[in-house]
C-alpha cells in the first residue's frame, strides 16, 4: 500500500472516530471509556475536550518514546491532535439535533451503528500502519513489556477498566456504550481489519 493512499487511510480513520465519540455524547447513553474519563477531566478543568485527549495522550507518548519507537509515526501525531478537535467539531454539529430527545429505541439502535463504525474507524488507520495513537498502543506495549504473557485484548480490558473506573470517579457519563465499546470494540477492529486486509490484498493480486 503506498505511503500517501496510508496517511488518508489513516485520516479517515480518525476522522470517523471523532465522529463516532461526538455521536455516542450526543445520543446519551454513555461514551467509550477513554471517552468518559476524557468528559470527566474536562467537565473537572474546564477545558474542551480535544485539549484535555491530548493531554492525557502526552504521558502515554513518552512512555513509547522511551520503550515502543517502533509503535511511532505520522499517525501517532496526527491522531494525538486530530481526534480529539474532530470530536468537539463533530459534537458542535450534532448540538443542532438534539438527539438526546430522541426516542429510546431510535438512540440505542443509533448506539449500536456508532459502535461498529467507531470500530471500522480505528481498523482503517491501524492498517494504514503509520503509528499507533496513545492510548490505542497500550495494548501492544503490556504484550511486550510482560514478553507476551500479557495478551493484547487483555491489555485493552484492563485500560478500558482503569479509565471507566477513573470516569465513574470523576462523576463522568457512563452506560451502555461504555460496556459495549469496552468489550465489542476489539473483536470488530479485528474483523474489520482482517476484511479490509483481504480486500487489499485481492487488489494487488488483480492490479
Amino acid at each position: 500500500m503506498k505511503l500517501v493512499k496510508r496517511i488518508l487511510l489513516a485520516c479517515l480513520g480518525f476522522l470517523i472516530i471523532g465522529f463516532s465519540v461526538a455521536a455516542l455524547r450526543a445520543i446519551g447513553l454513555g461514551v467509550d471509556p477513554l471517552g468518559a474519563m476524557t468528559l470527566g477531566f474536562s467537565n473537572l478543568t474546564g477545558l474542551t475536550f480535544g485539549t484535555v485527549l491530548l493531554a492525557l495522550h502526552l504521558p502515554v507518548f513518552l512512555v513509547m518514546l522511551w520503550k515502543s519507537r517502533k509503535l511511532i509515526g505520522a499517525g501517532t501525531v496526527i491522531g494525538m491532535v486530530g481526534i480529539g478537535f474532530a470530536t468537539d467539531f463533530f459534537y458542535w454539529a450534532f448540538s443542532f439535533a438534539n438527539i438526546a430527545d430522541f426516542y429510546l429505541p431510535i438512540r440505542m439502535a443509533m448506539l449500536l451503528v456508532t459502535i461498529v463504525v467507531f470500530a471500522f474507524g480505528v481498523a482503517l488507520y491501524t492498517v494504514a500502519a503509520i503509528g499507533m495513537v496513545p492510548f490505542d498502543a497500550i495494548g501492544l506495549m503490556a504484550e511486550d513489556f510482560s514478553g507476551g504473557r500479557m495478551k493484547f485484548r487483555w491489555g485493552r480490558l484492563t485500560m478500558d477498566a482503569i479509565c471507566a473506573l477513573t470516569a465513574f470517579l470523576l462523576g463522568s457519563q457512563l452506560g451502555l456504550a461504555t460496556i459495549l465499546a469496552a468489550f465489542g470494540l476489539g473483536p470488530l477492529i479485528g474483523f474489520f481489519m482482517n476484511k479490509i486486509n483481504g480486500s487489499e490484498k485481492r487488489h494487488e493480486k488483480q492490479a
